[in-house]
């Protein structure tokens, strides 16, 4: 593992430059955001939001069958059929959907045709850089992810500063672009087909609990963006500012920064939005911007997790990312076409969507969100009846020892680390080299390992992890 990280650390900001082409996401993400929730891309809402319904069933479909055949398929990153066909896919959808209002007897047509494309495009998107960055170390990923979504919110506004026509063009071209750079960018890998393969033969339980939050982040985010679509253009400043506080702290703090306090920080935000959006006049805007901002950094908190779930115990990532990103989907889906009905019917109240919401969110935060979620493998275990295969490994190597060991306890990734290292009966100057970090930090992790774990001698976490 550790040779696999320096490899593939070295490739990417082995030299101190973060490699642009790994910020590839943000151009598939400007994308995406500009046609679904522009105001200037689309002539109303209404439109707007049966875009999004079209193209997210297709993006629904394309995800829940990939994730079906993730082990067949996988993986899709390294086989440029895939890579050519998203790029393609996303630049037609999009040219067609955009054509449509200039043929009124074709527009229906070329409407839905256009969005089905659109949605199958984006699925192919999300789970191709899924896949590369789940191939990276933790600080990689991280820094990639944060810095996509800056890249995202930028290219968001330059594009919307274009005139309608230019705005046609370019935006097509905007997935054409991050296709060619994740080409690039797996050159810059090491052939991952093996370790891949390798993953796909083991099972694992359904990722139920990233899912549900997902789900209902994605529901307040679509019913807030429904519900004050004029002030989407402002509230992209919040994903903007939240994305950029994350990558200020992945490069300055990366030993210190505790990714949790995102979700620590996301619920006050988005209950203080809906608070300006559902009562209050004329906060529109800074009530987007903060759920958006909300919303914003729980996902890079996601994906940061689930990639690093993939990479550290070989959990297939098309099949991670397919399913969790497909209960965002429906999630979102059911709200847009939620409010499009009750906006359509005169029962749209602000108010009580906005209270709903509020409750929801917060009833979410309390049951599901804890310390714990957000350490080793976030209740994604190997299923029992596959260990006589590479899962059966997992629980008998040190490795997965110290990883049940954290889980059950509550360990950070940084403390498993250090719980294999002393397991292995490192010493402290050796644990400092092998990790990077300073003779203090390492001291504070294993001060932490002993508290959690109840034990006040290292020969005893040593027993603790032999014996189990």
């Amino acid at each position: 593992m550790k040779a696999r990280a320096e490899e593939r650390k070295t490739a990417t900001l082995g030299s101190g430059v973060v490699p642009i082409r790994f910020l590839g996401a943000g151009a598939y993400l400007a994308w995406l955001f500009t046609i679904h929730y522009s105001t200037g891309f689309f002539e109303t809402a209404d439109r707007a939001i049966d875009s999004l319904i079209l193209s997210n069933l297709a993006n629904l479909i394309g995800l829940v069958g990939a994730a079906l055949f993730a082990r067949r398929i996988a993986p899709i990153s390294a086989k440029r059929p895939y890579v050519a066909g998203a790029g393609i896919a996303s630049c037609l959808g999009t040219v067609l959907a955009s054509l449509a209002p200039l043929d009124g007897h074709a527009e229906p047509t070329l409407f839905v045709v256009g969005n089905v494309l659109v949605g199958i495009g984006t699925a192919l998107l999300i789970l191709l850089w899924s896949e590369l960055y789940s191939s990276l170390p933790r600080k990689e990923t991280s820094i990639f992810y944060s810095g996509s979504f800056i890249a995202a919110a930028l290219l968001f506004y330059l594009v919307s500063a274009l005139s309608p026509l230019a705005q046609t063009t370019v935006v097509p071209i905007l997935p054409l672009a991050s296709m060619i750079m994740l080409f690039f960018s797996s050159k810059l890998l090491p052939n991952q087909a093996e370790e891949v393969r390798e993953s796909a033969d083991s099972h694992w339980t359904f990722p139920w609990r990233p899912s549900i939050l997902l789900a209902v982040y994605a529901f307040v985010s679509t019913l807030a963006r429904s519900m004050s679509f004029e002030a989407n253009d402002v509230g992209m400043m919040g994903m903007l500012l939240i994305a950029l506080a994350v990558l200020a702290s992945n490069v300055l703090l990366f030993d210190r920064f505790d990714a949790r306090m995102l979700y620590k920080l996301t619920p006050p935000l988005i209950v203080g939005g809906f608070l300006l959006i559902s009562f209050y006049d004329g906060f529109d805007g800074l009530g987007n911007a903060l759920i958006n901002a909300g919303f914003s950094g729980f996902v890079i908190l996601t994906l940061i997790v689930l990639s690093t779930i993939s990479y550290t115990y070989g959990v297939t990532a098309i099949w991670l990312f397919g399913l969790t990103r497909a209960c965002r989907v429906l999630a979102s889906t059911i709200a847009a076409c939620g409010h499009a009905w009750l906006s359509s019917s005169g029962l749209a109240n602000d108010a009580i969507l906005g209270s709903a919401a509020i409750v929801l969110v917060v009833t979410c935060a309390m049951l599901f969100l804890s310390d714990k979620d957000f350490t080793s493998t976030w209740g994604i275990n190997p299923l029992p009846q596959k260990r006589t295969d590479a899962v059966g490994e997992f629980y008998t190597t040190l490795q997965g020892k110290c990883s049940i060991i954290s889980h059950e306890h509550g360990l950070t990734q940084r403390e498993e680390e250090v719980l294999a290292l002393l397991a292995q009966d490192k010493s402290i100057a050796e644990i400092e080299t092998q990790l990077v970090i300073s003779n203090g930090t390492v001291k504070s992790h294993i001060r932490h390992i002993y508290a959690k774990l109840g034990v006040h001698a290292r020969k005893e976490v040593v027993d603790m992890v032999r014996n189990l």
